[in-house]
C-alpha cells in the first residue's frame, strides 16, 4: 500500500476510535469490523485476541484459491463463491470521503441542520412515545408486561 493510502487510513482510523459504542449489541459491530478492517490497510496492529483470533477475509480468499475444493465443494460452487467475494480497490480518495462522511456524522451536522420540533418529538396522541423508546433503549426504565399492556389498550 502507498504511503499515501496508509495515512488516509489512519486518519480514518482516528476517526472511527472516537465513534461512540453502539447502544444495542448485535453480534458484529460496526465500529469493531471498520476498525479491523481499515488498521489492516494503516499497517497498524490490530491487537492479539489471544490463540482463538478470527481468520480476516483474506484469510478466507487465501484458503479458497489454495484449494481445488474446500469442505466438498464443487467447481462451479467455488467459482461462484469467488465471484461474490468482493475484490477491495481503496484509494487515498476513496478513504478520506468516508473519513470526510465519518467526521461530519461525529459532528451531528445534519442532525442540528435539520432539527426536529416539539411537534414531530412529541405528537399529540401519544406525547411520551419517542422518550419511553429511548428509556427502553439506554436501559433507564423498563417496561412490565402490564404497562405495555396498558400502552396497547389506552394508547398512553
Amino acid at each position: 500500500m502507498s504511503g499515501m493510502i496508509r495515512e488516509a487510513a489512519k486518519q480514518l482510523v482516528r476517526s472511527l476510535e472516537k465513534l461512540p459504542e453502539e447502544r444495542v449489541k448485535h453480534i458484529v459491530s460496526l465500529k469493531g469490523s471498520q476498525l479491523e478492517r481499515y488498521k489492516y490497510i494503516a499497517g497498524l496492529e490490530t491487537g492479539s485476541q489471544g490463540s482463538k483470533q478470527k481468520p480476516s477475509l483474506q484469510d478466507i480468499k487465501d484458503i479458497i484459491n489454495r484449494t481445488s475444493g474446500p469442505l466438498g465443494l464443487q467447481k462451479d460452487t467455488l467459482k461462484k463463491a469467488q465471484d461474490v467475494i468482493p475484490e477491495e480497490q481503496f484509494t487515498a480518495e476513496t478513504i478520506q470521503e468516508q473519513a470526510q462522511s465519518l467526521n461530519t456524522i461525529l459532528s451531528n451536522k445534519y442532525r442540528d441542520y435539520y432539527s426536529v420540533g416539539d411537534k414531530l418529538l412529541k405528537p399529540q396522541g401519544n406525547p411520551v412515545y419517542y422518550q419511553r423508546l429511548m428509556d427502553e433503549i439506554e436501559g433507564k426504565k423498563k417496561e412490565t408486561f402490564w404497562t405495555a399492556m396498558r400502552t396497547v389498550v389506552l394508547g398512553k
